[in-house]
């Protein structure tokens, strides 16, 4: 089967736990990808809420500078792709594509800081984490404010060069903000806040879950936009504990289908960056979760949307750009 999935902590885990990108004890490792026939994979470099300026900048470079090692050392495995000629030699190659992203906008959030991002080849920012930062408010900050003028002109600037945002991790006002803002923007690793207020047991957890999912309006304007929504395999994200399995997976999916999602589906994995009930916990267990959803009556040629044409279609014209 293929995949393309818009989120996983790997680059980050590997350089912070000396973790192999070949063979480490991670959900994703090259190894266990083998298991697909085609692999596209957004590679993200999570910045901490306590880093920020010249911490953020360094902390990312350094991520940065031990992914590219490691891509070295297993170019006939994977390859760092810049363009759509990079994707098409890696997916007629057999590679991963790896594609690299920031979560956290800190290392790029100063006057030219995105052109620098552009320089060191990042093809999508997500905006904050769970709390505040230079240009905005995430999920945990407590402000119902929307996005700081910065934020507003690095949108701005995002665009420009092509950039695409991400709109997971932000407070509900920096999110309409930035779906109104006209850049291009996605959902890379979001679940639907109805299904869990109706399958999550009342906890100062599920409040949390609840804020960093999407509620149905923000999913009906993510459709309408033509956009990306990535499921995110975090348990406490996906439902209670022991019903956040593939059944869990097929509720949101579900649910998101029947908002006219069929073309913005996808996988936001989220491996290497949470914890996973072991039905998902690896890339491996893809082709299992595949299987399920077509017993549940997901046909072969949606299947094959959500776990890789939507995504590639999407980021295939950001690429060509």
């Amino acid at each position: 089967m293929n995949l393309f999935d818009l989120h996983c902590d790997t680059a980050g885990e590997c350089f912070n736990r000396k973790m192999s990108l070949y063979n480490g004890n991670l959900h994703y490792n090259l190894c266990k990808g083998n298991i697909l026939d085609k692999e596209c994979r957004l590679f993200a470099i999570w910045i901490p809420d306590e880093l920020r300026g010249n911490d953020a900048v360094e902390y990312f470079e350094n991520v940065l500078l031990n992914f590219k090692n490691e891509i070295s050392l297993y170019d006939s495995k994977i390859k760092l792709c810049q363009d759509f000629l990079d994707l098409k030699e890696a997916e007629n190659s057999g590679k991963c594509a790896a594609i690299l992203t920031c979560e956290g906008a800190s290392p790029f959030a100063y006057d030219g800081g995105i052109e620098r991002a552009k320089e060191l080849g990042v093809k999508l920012i997500t905006l904050t984490w769970n709390s505040e930062n230079e240009i905005g408010y995430g999920c945990q900050s407590g402000c119902d404010s929307g996005l700081k003028p910065l934020g507003k002109r690095l949108l701005r600037d995002m665009e420009r060069l092509n950039i695409v945002a991400d709109v997971s991790h932000l407070n509900t006002a920096g999110f309409y903000d930035a779906v109104s803002s006209g850049a291009r923007v996605i959902a890379s690793h979001s679940n639907s806040k109805s299904v869990l207020e109706k399958t999550r047991a009342d906890s100062e957890d599920k409040f949390f879950s609840c804020r960093r999912s999407l509620d149905d309006e923000q999913i009906k304007l993510l459709v309408e936009s033509g956009s990306l929504i990535g499921i995110n395999f975090c348990k406490s994200f996906l439902g209670d504990e022991g019903d956040d399995g593939f059944e869990a997976v097929y509720r949101h999916m579900s649910h998101i289908l029947e908002l006219g999602g069929e073309n913005v589906l996808s996988i936001g994995s989220d491996f290497d960056g949470c914890e996973i009930n072991p039905e998902l916990s690896g890339v491996d267990k893809i082709p299992a979760l595949e299987a399920f959803l077509l017993e549940k009556g997901i046909g072969k040629e949606l299947a094959e949307k959500i776990f890789y044409k939507n995504a590639y279609n999407f980021f295939k014209n950001v690429l060509q750009n």
